[in-house]
């Protein structure tokens, strides 16, 4: 029996590659998560890794938006883009116009983003404010009392 997997090299551009890991790592932590028991240290390390995806995300929508507009026009000799809407609305034949509507998609991700960014920056911020500390047995705080 043959145990070796021949696999093809993956010849998507690194970006792709990197983005396809980050979306395959995304719902492998949410797998984890479910099954983990509440510990102040993973919402923490969560939190920051949230702060750090939602800037990359929104670094990324920005970074797309100039190229994915002018799309069109950046085509090699002998190329050129079509929207394959094409014939079905005879108002939309100029690829361009979804180009521009993508590239406001693209800036609403960008703000969507930076408001997920600010939401994740405050839920990082408050859960460092928490700790966990042993209390004696017996000495079992009062309601509304701090325990010692």
């Amino acid at each position: 029996m043959n145990t070796q997997t021949n696999h093809e090299p993956d010849d998507r551009p690194e970006a792709v590659q990197q983005a396809d890991a980050g979306a395959r790592a995304w719902r492998a932590v949410v797998h984890a998560q479910r099954g983990a028991a509440p510990d102040h240290a993973d919402f923490y390390n969560l939190a920051g890794h949230l702060v750090d995806t939602f800037a990359a995300i929104e670094s990324l929508a920005r970074l797309l938006a100039d190229p994915v507009c002018s799309y069109a026009d950046r085509q090699p000799p002998g190329k050129r883009v079509y929207d394959d809407a094409r014939g079905v609305n005879p108002r939309r034949e100029d690829p361009r116009e979804r180009l521009v509507d993508a590239r406001c998609d693209l800036d609403q991700l960008a703000i969507a983003a930076g408001c997920a960014l600010d939401v994740a920056n405050r839920f990082w911020s408050a859960i460092s404010h928490i700790g966990v500390e042993d209390i004696a047995l017996g000495e079992r705080p009062v309601e509304g009392e701090e325990p010692r």
